[in-house]
């Protein structure tokens, strides 16, 4: 999605918030009480990711270094690029170029998904104005379990190799079929926690719904590593390392 809040997500976001309503809710709301995450410090063998918020929704952006395995293969759709960002969503509502109230509707039942993968050609942070965007620690032994998690998540041709639908709506960006179902409990910000918990970073995907639900565990990860090396070290005025640097 572009970087800022498209008009409809509002309408989305307020229909998804009604249908979370009442036992659902309650249910997520419980989650919250469970233990967070344990911290752990981000390791110096490690690669920068980054987790891009942008209104409802949230995606994952990769350096092309750190792309390994399968999903390698991938890179040679997009020549030249830096980075390939990785947002999944229900495929319908996601690749409708104006959303109607209709869409939106039907984005809140289980339905099909679809990735879009998007080039950058500059850091995240330079080319996502008015985004929200976290540089993640990942550590080096997270890459693979990554990489892999997001090749599942794409649908293979007969040929195994990812099943292109259209073009997305950024510059040179493509939507790909995805595996999955999207669903009012299962949303791309669900997706997303997963893959963060899956590359090693201590999140939880359980409960997570909306894009605050990622971010706030990421801000809570940093402001814990600040908290841990102001204990270890009194006095210290420099910047803690930290997993998370938003």
């Amino acid at each position: 999605m572009l970087c800022q809040t498209p008009p409809h997500a509002v309408t989305r976001r307020a229909l998804l918030r009604a249908c979370l309503a009442g036992s659902t809710l309650q249910t997520l709301v419980g989650c919250h009480s469970t233990p967070p995450p344990t911290f752990q410090e981000s390791p110096s063998d490690g690669v920068t990711m980054y987790l891009i918020a942008a209104g409802w929704h949230t995606e994952i952006a990769l350096p092309i270094h750190a792309i390994h395995g399968p999903l390698r293969v991938l890179t040679s759709d997009f020549p030249g690029s830096q980075y390939l960002v990785f947002g999944w969503g229900e495929r319908n509502y996601y690749m409708a170029r104006t959303p109607t109230f209709d869409d939106a509707m039907r984005a809140l039942f289980p339905g099909p998904a679809v990735l879009l993968v998007t080039p950058l050609y500059r850091p995240p942070r330079d080319s996502r104005s008015g985004a929200q965007v976290f540089e993640v620690g990942l550590p080096t032994v997270g890459l693979d379990p990554l990489s892999n998690y997001l090749w599942a998540a794409l649908e293979k041709s007969g040929d195994a190799t990812p099943r292109r639908l259209a073009a997305g709506p950024g510059p040179g960006s493509i939507f790909y079929a995805a595996t999955g179902t999207y669903s009012a409990t299962y949303t791309c910000n669900t997706w997303t926690a997963e893959g963060l918990r899956v590359g090693g970073i201590p999140v939880t995907s359980t409960g997570v719904v909306f894009a605050s639900q990622v971010t706030d565990q990421l801000r809570s990860l940093s402001a814990r590593a600040a908290l841990t090396a102001s204990q270890e070290q009194p006095g210290r005025t420099s910047p803690a390392r930290s997993t998370v640097l938003e």
